[in-house]
Parts: C-alpha cells; sequence; structure tokens
C-alpha cells in the first residue's frame, strides 16, 4: 500500500460538475443529488453536444424529367410498357397529375409492338365517357413512345374483392348493381363508338376483368386498358393458339375463334357472378383446366353463395353467362336496362356516393396481423397492366398451340369479326314488365290493413273513446242540474224528443 504522499489529490466534487451525495455538513443527513453542470468534465469524456448523434438528413431524390413530365413512382408494369405517376409542367407553375405509360425501348423496332400501342392511345381518345379513363397526349421522345393517360386515384375493383373476403365481408348487392350498371354505360358507348365517317368502329375491349375496373375515390367506376381491344380497322390475324385477354373471363367461342362485341358482355357476367359471390368463377389450377371450364363448367347462380341475391339478379347474371350468345344479352344496354329495372323494383338503388362510402369503409377496417397487406396506395394507374396474368395467358396458350393437351381445340382461324346485325327491338324489351303504378291512397288502405291485423283491438279504440264522452257528458249534466242552472226534468224531456 503506498503512502500518503504518493496519492493524486482530488478536486471537489463541485469542480468537476459530478454530482455530489453525501452527508449534509452538521445535520447528518443524507443530502439528494445535486448536478452543477449538464455537461460533465471527466478528461476523454465528449461533451453532450458533440455526442449528440446529427438528426437524419434525407437525400433529396432526383426527379426524372421526360420531356413536358416530371416522372414520379413507377405504378406499374407489364411485357410492353410501364406505368408512373407523372405532372405535366405548364408556364406559371401549371401542373396536371396524369399516368404516364412509356413503351419498353427494346420493344420500339418491333413495328407491331408500335402499332397496339399507338392503336390503343387512338382509339381511347376517342373514348369520352364518365366511365372510362381518357387519355391526353400520345407521343415519342426519343425513341420512347409514350401515352398520357388520366390518373383515377382509388383500388382496382380486384382489389376491393380481395379486401372484402380477407375481412370476411361481401361487396353488397346494391353497390355491385350500381357498379355493374355504371360499366354497362361504359361499354354501350365503346360498342357504339362510330368514326369521322359515321360508321361503326365495332369496338371490343377483350379484356374485361375486375383489374381492368377502377372505383374511384368520388364513386365513379372507370375502364381502362384498351390495350388490346380489336375494331373494324384492325383486322390482322390473331397468332395460332394466342387468346387476347384473361382466360378465366373470355367468351366460349372466342375459345374457338369467334369474337364480337357480346363476349365483352360475357366478360361481365363474370364479374358480375364474381363481385356478388366473393370468389372466382372459372379459375382452375391450370390454365388449360380454366378454359375447360370457361367452356364446360355447370354454372350456379350468385345465390347459392349469397342469399342476398335474388332470383331476378340471378337470372340477369345468368343471361350474361350464356354460352349461347343467341341467349347472351345482346347489348350492354340492354342488360343496364334489366339492372336499373332490378334497382327500382328492390328499392336498392345506389349512387356514386355509396360506392365510395363503402370502399372508404372497407379500406379504413384494419387488422392489426396484416395491416400492411391490405393498404392500397390511392395513386392507382388508370392504365394498369395485368402484366402478369397475361403473360401466363399467352404462355398457356402458346403450351395449348404446341399440343400439350390435344383435348382443347386451338384457334387456328383468325376471329370472326363479322359484324352482329343491330336488334330490332329496343333495350327495354329484355327488362321484366314494370308493374302498373297502384291507385292514389291504395298504400294507406293497405298500412291500415296491416295494422288491424297486426293490432286487433285497433278497430275498437273510436266507440271507446264516444262511450267516455257519452259518459263525461251526463256527469256533467247531473252536476249542473244538482246546483240548479238547469231544470233537469225539462232537460230529459228534451232529450226523449231529440231520440
Amino acid at each position: 500500500m503506498s503512502g500518503p504522499s504518493s496519492r493524486v489529490p482530488r478536486p471537489p466534487r463541485h469542480e468537476t460538475g459530478i454530482p455530489t451525495i453525501g452527508r449534509s455538513r452538521g445535520t447528518g443527513r443524507r443530502t439528494r443529488p445535486r448536478i452543477s453542470s449538464l455537461t460533465v468534465t471527466v478528461p476523454y469524456a465528449k461533451t453532450a453536444r458533440e455526442s449528440t448523434i446529427p438528426p437524419l438528413v434525407k437525400e433529396p431524390v432526383e426527379l426524372e424529367r421526360f420531356g413536358p413530365y416530371v416522372v414520379h413512382e413507377r405504378l406499374g408494369e407489364g411485357g410492353m410498357a410501364t406505368v408512373h405517376r407523372a405532372e405535366h409542367l405548364g408556364v406559371e407553375g401549371f401542373a396536371k397529375q396524369v399516368a404516364l405509360k412509356r413503351m419498353l425501348t427494346h420493344l420500339t423496332a418491333d413495328s407491331d409492338f408500335v402499332s397496339s400501342f399507338v392503336h390503343e392511345a387512338q382509339i381511347v381518345s376517342r373514348l369520352r365517357h364518365p366511365n372510362i379513363a381518357q387519355a391526353y397526349d400520345l407521343g415519342r421522345i426519343g425513341n420512347t413512345y409514350y401515352i398520357a393517360m388520366e390518373l383515377v386515384p382509388g383500388p382496382t375493383l380486384a382489389q376491393v374483392i380481395r379486401r372484402a373476403r380477407a375481412v370476411h365481408r361481401t361487396v353488397p348487392v346494391e353497390i355491385a348493381v350500381e357498379i355493374l350498371i355504371q360499366l354497362c354505360d361504359a361499354l354501350e358507348h365503346a360498342h357504339e363508338l362510330r368514326d369521322d365517317a359515321g360508321k361503326t368502329l365495332h369496338l371490343i375491349h377483350r379484356d374485361i376483368s375486375p383489374g381492368n375496373v377502377i372505383l374511384s375515390t368520388s364513386g365513379v367506376v372507370k375502364l381502362i386498358d384498351f390495350g388490346i381491344c380489336k375494331d373494324r380497322s384492325r383486322r390482322a390475324a390473331t397468332d395460332a393458339g394466342v387468346i387476347k385477354g384473361k382466360h378465366a373471363y373470355v367468351a366460349p367461342e372466342y375459345t374457338y375463334g369467334s369474337l364480337d362485341r357480346r363476349c365483352d358482355l360475357f366478360g361481365l357476367g363474370v364479374l358480375a357472378h364474381e363481385v356478388l359471390t366473393g370468389q372466382r368463377l372459372f379459375l382452375g389450377e391450370t390454365e388449360v383446366q380454366t378454359l375447360r371450364n370457361v367452356r364446360e363448367m355447370d354454372i350456379a347462380p350468385p345465390s347459392r353463395k349469397n342469399p342476398r341475391v335474388d332470383a331476378d339478379l340471378d337470372a340477369i347474371v345468368l343471361t350474361a353467362l350464356a354460352r349461347d350468345p343467341s341467349r347472351r344479352w345482346q347489348t350492354a344496354g340492354a342488360m343496364r336496362a334489366a339492372l336499373e329495372h332490378h334497382a327500382r323494383s328492390t328499392k336498392l338503388a345506389a349512387s356514386p356516393r355509396h360506392i365510395r362510402d363503402f370502399v372508404a369503409s372497407l379500406f379504413s377496417t384494419s387488422r392489426p396481423d396484416s395491416l400492411s397487406e391490405y393498404t392500397f396506395d390511392l395513386v392507382t394507374v388508370s392504365a394498369e397492366l395485368a402484366s402478369a396474368e397475361l403473360a401466363s395467358a399467352e404462355l398457356a396458350s402458346a403450351d395449348l398451340a404446341s399440343g400439350s393437351d390435344p383435348s382443347i381445340e386451338l384457334i387456328v382461324d383468325p376471329p370472326d369479326l363479322t359484324p352482329v346485325p343491330r336488334p330490332t327491338h329496343t333495350p327495354s324489351d329484355f327488362a321484366p314488365t314494370v308493374p302498373r303504378a297502384a291507385p292514389i291512397g291504395s298504400h294507406i288502405a293497405a298500412r291500415a290493413r296491416r295494422r288491424a291485423s297486426t293490432h286487433p283491438t285497433h278497430g275498437l279504440h273510436a266507440p271507446l273513446i264516444l262511450l267516455v264522452l257519452f259518459v263525461l257528458a251526463a256527469l256533467i249534466t247531473m252536476a249542473a242540474a244538482r246546483i240548479g242552472l238547469f231544470d233537469a226534468a225539462a232537460t230529459l224531456a228534451w232529450m226523449r224528443d231529440l231520440f
């Protein structure tokens, strides 16, 4: 042990800034810690300011400039193009949000891809309807072709169906009917589109499916993606064995090579069945099995899975799903008329506001275990590409063409684009007969009968009231006669003469 001279004198605690813990002088009581400084002055120790980690500063993201557009996040990608959210910049700070669809650079050398891309823009630019996403601009910058399209905020119908199934809910029948009515409006406008000479283009969408339907945040339904549509001006032969569109939504006759606008109505029937039941109708384990289901599977009415669907709505959906095109709805207007009549007759008519409120409530319901799985980006692209499903469909078609399953007949001829003769009847002919209006006041009588049947004493109220009034009148008369206000005998004689 070293002597006292070897010890280094310790400075007083109040000079080091270390809290002093000990007994106060003269009292013998233990004192509370006393901090003389916020900065510890122990040798080689960093000050509090020096040891603080500076906050993270997010590096500014360098935005891409593409001609007059500022490109933001990517919204979708397919086998032919990518889609980004973008802003079209103008003078004086003008900016417009768009969905910028740009063709993949390595495809620009393929004239067929370029022709298809340009054709989509030309067709969509003619389609001016509130239920169809609009196209604003078509151009080329360098070797990249692009289409500037309407940016529709909201989830796709496919996302809505998946979300409802995940939270054990179903799309209300009235909401489903309103969605179908708006889609019928969009299809009727597309099917009746005419060129500058006034001739019908016989436009066919060929890809009616929940992934190509957006429910906007305002409740308006938007039909998107006319990238594989067919019209009178494009009669190029379809490759043998290739079915353009998602196999689970194609019409049976299209798998044999026949194509007209009634194929879109079959796809709309499949979509209607799935919205009402929350389950896929024809989807099989393989694409070949899916095609076989489209051709042969027995179709159960939606009411089997959803008891809220009545017989009339069953009939409307099953008519759209008729495998014989002649037994199907011949026009989208005819199907819309039947749906509108059903909404009126059942008093379940909805509006875009009801769609908006339902979607908001559906996605606001959170599940702690998998909340992120169901969140959707409000900036859903209006030109969303179902790339994976389309790619798998074309690969499966190629497998069919190679003879992997000889039990499935192939498309070996170009689709028949002969225009369907216009029906001589009006769309209202397809709707059930509207019942005649009831006579004025009949509902009051019916309500009285219902009350009498549910309340047996309801009809005795009036006689009881009269009896009570008569007794009160007699008592008042007797009291008045007792105090001498009038002659009781004369009053009784008058009453005898009266009766």
